[in-house]
Parts: structure tokens; C-alpha cells; sequence
């Protein structure tokens, strides 16, 4: 049933259109997973990082690979259109200054951040595969990347190791929209133990993504902080995070 849900994905991203969604779906998790990897095998995609989140300390979180080619540097610029909108949602990303291979014991939250390079201002493009998006079923959405199109992050502009997301605030802009969003307001609530759930579950992508492990370079981003917004032609939106970075897309008429 998964492999008809793959070949759709593979399809649209081939494409570039979105398609219908098809009548078989993953049914849990582990089968939206394994569209995941099954997908970006079918496309010889590499992996870049990925996009984990959660509701607050004690959900159990969710996550999704992002694609080689698809992380942008510190200004980016996007098409859309009546047929093809976008979605924007501000974030905050941890970028790997070293490799963390797999192993057998689970990693301490003072390994991962020993490997961090430091943390960084992030939007999060959501474009998804599928023209009915967001009214889908959830592990349809799940299953395609969450709905990752691409990421832009700012440079790195504070360590990780003494992170406490609520002494940060978000704000994000968008032509007149305004969304300040204190760090006591981050739905995820604890980044760091988003940051140690992934680098402790790789292998639920199977085999080849636990003997991968998290790599130098790799950006994670960790959750939105102001929900999902439409992304408005001839406007430019920005997530500034005091103390850490500013980031931009410029929006235009497709």
C-alpha cells in the first residue's frame, strides 16, 4: 500500500506539480517512515539534516529527513503562484559542527550539544507534494517530509551548550503581518530534547540512516513557532531571533 503513496511522491517531486492523493496511505508511523526513506531512495536524494518536532515536553515527537540541495543560506527567494502556493513557518535550527556516529548506548544531551556547532535562525518552506494539503490525513502529511520543501537558516550565532529557548523571542515579519512569539510560547518546549530524541532514533528510517548517524554540517530544525503562513507575493518575510540571527525569503508573483 506504501509503495503507491511512494511512486505519487516520486512522481510530483519529479514534477514539480502536486499531485492527488492516492487511495493507499501509510497507517502509523512506522509505515510513514519508511515512505520517507523509501522516497528519497527512489530519488537518490541526500540527506541534509531534518525537521523534528513536537506538542511540548512529554509528546511524542515527530520527524522527517531534509533533502541535499533544499538548505539555503541566510536569504532565499520563491515563486508562487494561485496554483502552487507556499506556506512559511518561522524556526529555530541547531547546525552539527561534527559527526555523531550511531552506536548501541543512547547519547547524554551533553554528547549531542558537544557535536553542535550552535544554533541559528531558520524559515521553514512548506511546499508540499500533495494539492489538497493541509486537508489530508495526518500520516499522509507525515509520511510526505511533514511538508518540507526547503529550509533558509541564517550563520550560526550563539553556542547550544547553555540553550534555554525561553530566554529567546521570535519575530517574524511579513509584509503587515507580525507574529513575537517569547520563547515561553515555543510548542516544542525543550529544543535540546528534540535535538537528543533524533540523534537517539535514527533507526526509524531503517539501516542506512542509523550507520549515516548526524553529520558535520547537517542543520535540524526544531519545530515551528508561529503555526504555518501563506507565503504573500512582492513581500519579503524575516525570523529575527535576538542574539542569534536574522534570516529572509523574498515572495514572488509566479
Amino acid at each position: 500500500m506504501t509503495t503507491d503513496f511512494t511512486a505519487a511522491m516520486v512522481a510530483a517531486r519529479r514534477a514539480g506539480r502536486r499531485a492527488p492523493l492516492p487511495a493507499s496511505i501509510p497507517d502509523d508511523r512506522a509505515a510513514a517512515y519508511a515512505a520517507q526513506i523509501a522516497t528519497f531512495d527512489a530519488l537518490g536524494l541526500g540527506v541534509a539534516g531534518f525537521k523534528v518536532g513536537s506538542n511540548g515536553r512529554t509528546g511524542e515527537p515527530g520527524a522527517a529527513p531534509l533533502a541535499a540541495g533544499t538548505i539555503h543560506r541566510d536569504r532565499s527567494r520563491i515563486t508562487v503562484s494561485e496554483t502552487h502556493p507556499m506556506w512559511l513557518e518561522a524556526e529555530l535550527a541547531f547546525v552539527m559542527a561534527r559527526d555523531l556516529p550511531a552506536r548501541s548506548a543512547p547519547y547524554a544531551a551533553a554528547e549531542v550539544l558537544a557535536a553542535v556547532e550552535g544554533v541559528a535562525a531558520a524559515i521553514e518552506i512548506v511546499d508540499p507534494r500533495f494539492a489538497d494539503w493541509p486537508g489530508i490525513p495526518p500520516m499522509a502529511a507525515f509520511a510526505d517530509f511533514q511538508a518540507n520543501g526547503a529550509t533558509v537558516v541564517s550563520a550560526v550565532g550563539r553556542g547550544a551548550g547553555d540553550l534555554k529557548v525561553e530566554d529567546l523571542t521570535v519575530d517574524f515579519r511579513m509584509g503587515d503581518l507580525v507574529k513575537t512569539v517569547p520563547g515561553t510560547k515555543y510548542p516544542g518546549e525543550d529544543a535540546i530534547r528534540l535535538l537528543v530524541w533524533l540523534a537517539n532514533n535514527l533507526g526509524l528510517w531503517g539501516p542506512s540512516m542509523t550507520a549515516r548517524g548526524l553529520k558535520a554540517g547537517d542543520v535540524i530544525i526544531s519545530g515551528s513557532w508561529t503555526s504555518v503562513d501563506k507565503a504573500v507575493a512582492g513581500t519579503t518575510a524575516t525570523n529575527t531571533i535576538a542574539g542569534v540571527g536574522s534570516v529572509a525569503v523574498e515572495i514572488v508573483q509566479g
